[in-house]
């Protein structure tokens, strides 16, 4: 009799992340990808189902779906998402009513979702895999800066649950997680139009962020690589943290390349805080974004955290393929920055 197969349940299966993951877990025919989505019949889920996956209606906010939806799984990929709830009118629209920023609302928001999601998998928790959850995350701004910068709440959103409230709560649980921290999205400058990309009166582009030029960073083709890099991680032994990107490297080199990709004419400006905001369209935006840069170049993105590689997967006998900087910039369309 064939092997029973494995259950993947993945949240945020019709976005960039989750997406990426349920595509790569389908090629495995070794598993059963449960895909979780708010909404089953969008085009998106429609296009998973045509791939073989299990289409099922779950919501952040909404913790029995969750707990249905993970009954049963070998593997949980949690993704929670601040963006969301930050650009959304009506959540800006409650987050003025309870006289709170947007950004603190978005906070409050994906912390809940989070512990909703660690809260369901915990009930499940017997049977994952002794690797089963896998959970993206990002570094804690507020602990890793010293106290320093305590308002980079798209980070600490997520580290205050994975691990914080992983690790304080269920402590079986925690013992079968990896925390998978996501490089900086190489489409980001679709939000950040004028602080990757300025055009000057001389036709010229200005890259201009709070962090030092050459200061490395670590970049992630989000749509094509999460998904190689969250299998690869299933392969490991649980307990580690990763930071999932294809290269790390400073804006400056960002800028190198795009301008020998483009043949425009670039320059690099180390900025301050105020002038970053300045350069927003939308002044939360340049808020929240100005505190990530800072916080970039001191102590850095990973918050001086060792994480693990693509790297040291590959060193660990484990298929990574991921997307350098330098592959991704120079297969891209960039009219739209050049002609605008």
């Amino acid at each position: 009799m064939a092997d029973k197969k494995k259950i993947i349940a993945v949240v945020g299966a019709t976005g960039n992340q989750g997406g990426s993951v349920a595509r790569r877990f389908l090629q495995d025919s070794s598993y059963t990808v449960r895909a979780l989505t708010r909404n089953p019949s969008s085009d998106a889920s429609r296009e998973l189902a045509a791939l073989g996956a299990e289409i099922v209606q779950a919501d952040l906010d909404d913790p029995a779906s969750l707990e249905r939806a993970f009954r049963g799984a070998n593997v949980i990929f949690s993704v929670t998402q601040y963006w969301e709830p930050f650009f959304r009118p009506d959540c800006r629209a409650k987050a003025a009513e309870l006289g709170v920023s947007c950004r603190r609302y978005a906070y409050d928001v994906e912390l809940a979702q989070g512990k909703n999601i660690a809260d369901a998998a915990a009930a499940t928790v017997d049977s994952l895999d002794a690797n089963g959850f896998l959970v993206s995350t990002l570094s804690h701004a507020g602990k890793c800066s010293g106290g320093k910068l305590t308002e980079v709440y798209h980070f600490d959103s997520k580290a205050d649950v994975f691990p914080g409230y992983v690790n304080d709560r269920y402590p079986e649980l925690a013992a079968k997680m990896s925390c998978i921290h996501t490089g900086y999205f190489m489409t980001s400058h679709r939000i950040l139009p004028s602080s990757y990309f300025q055009k000057l009166e001389d036709g010229s582009f200005q890259m201009r962020f709070p962090t030092r030029p050459d200061r490395p960073v670590p970049h992630l083709d989000v749509n094509t690589d999460t998904g190689n890099f969250v299998y690869a991680v299933s392969k490991m032994p649980p307990g580690k943290a990763y930071i999932a990107a294809g290269s790390f490297a400073g804006f400056g080199e960002y800028l190198r390349l795009f301008g020998e990709v483009t043949g425009a004419r670039t320059s690099y400006k180390q900025v301050s805080y105020d002038e970053m905001v300045a350069d927003a369209d939308d002044k939360d935006t340049g808020i929240e974004t100005a505190y990530m840069y800072m916080y970039a170049d001191d102590p850095g993105y990973d918050g001086g955290m060792e994480l693990l590689t693509a790297e040291d997967l590959k060193k660990a006998g484990i298929e990574c393929p991921m997307t350098t900087l330098a592959e991704w910039i120079g297969k891209q369309d960039w009219s739209p920055v050049l002609n605008k």
